[in-house]
């Protein structure tokens, strides 16, 4: 007990060391959270389609390299 009230009684003599600390794990916690959910979506799941490997990505680009249409099937 006398360890925390060491380690807060620190924190507060420093608080821009603390507002960092805090903000780097926020940041840490934020993007690990992010990066797994999209994994998990779209590696882990599957998409939510019947057939999913049946999905398609078709693109025509112009003379002027411009996108005259785009369609996914």
């Amino acid at each position: 007990m006398s360890d925390i009230k060491f380690a807060l009684r620190q924190l507060r003599k420093s608080p821009a060391f603390t507002c960092v600390a805090v903000f780097t794990l926020a940041v840490g916690i934020g993007l690990n959270t992010t990066i797994f959910s999209l994994i998990n979506d779209l590696f882990l799941k599957g998409l939510p389609f019947p057939e999913p490997e049946r999905v398609l990505h078709i693109l025509t680009k112009g003379k002027d390299r411009t996108d005259e249409f785009q369609m996914s099937a």
